[in-house]
């Protein structure tokens, strides 16, 4: 297999978390872009992604673009059942989460970041507060909903680990950047879950390095 990706990218991350959860490093090409210079930008990528983003996964002859599917893909693929099950109202619950990060959750807290993380990190500007603010209601409109269903729960089915946790926190390490101005602790229930997934061995070996002029 072969995958495409970038670094200091959320969706990236996912995928390249499944693939160590899953054990798959051995037989996966990792290539990673650099973005920035647009080294993606090559009519050879255009022909296997017409979007030109990453992640893409190629598996023989099928080729497969955005970051939820080829989690799934690559889960059932490993038959990792528990991580990604596949009975009808539970796989619903999946679909339901990744739909609702990327609709909502991770929009807000990719408002947030880009202009207090990634602007200033890669000299765009200044941060606007008035996007910041916009993207901080956003963000305490759903984290609300997320907190309230993590009562009670380790991770967001169970208390078991799965795909759904690496879609709604693929966004974790800059949430947690010490000047990202989520207002995490309002949510203690989210706020300790994300701590919690940044510590699976999986994602630990994901976590992106924060630029140098992002660093506090």
């Amino acid at each position: 297999m072969e995958l495409y990706v970038t670094d200091l990218s959320p969706n990236s991350r996912r995928v390249l978390a499944v693939i160590h959860h899953l054990g798959l490093e051995g037989e996966t090409d990792i290539r990673k872009f650099d973005i920035m210079t647009g080294e993606h930008q090559t009519d050879a990528f255009r022909a296997i992604n017409p979007n030109v983003k990453v992640p893409v996964l190629v598996d023989g002859d099928f080729r497969l673009w955005e970051a939820n599917p080829i989690m799934i893909y690559l889960s059932d693929r490993q038959g990792a059942e528990s991580f990604c099950p596949s009975g009808q109202r539970d796989r619903i619950e999946v679909l339901r989460w990744q739909s609702w990060e990327v609709q909502h959750f991770n929009r807000a807290l990719g408002d947030i970041v880009w202009e207090t993380v990634a602007k200033p990190a890669f000299g765009m500007g200044a941060p606007d507060p008035e996007k910041i603010e916009t993207g901080q209601q956003n963000f305490r409109r759903f984290a609300a909903v997320l907190d309230d269903h993590l009562n009670g729960r380790d991770y967001v089915l169970g208390n078991n680990v799965t795909v759904a946790d690496f879609a709604v926190g693929s966004h974790s390490a800059l949430a947690l950047h010490p000047q990202s101005q989520v207002p995490l602790p309002d949510f203690p229930n989210v706020q300790s879950w994300l701590h919690r997934l940044e510590g699976l061995p999986a994602w630990a070996k994901t976590a992106p390095q924060a630029p140098a002029d992002a660093a506090e």
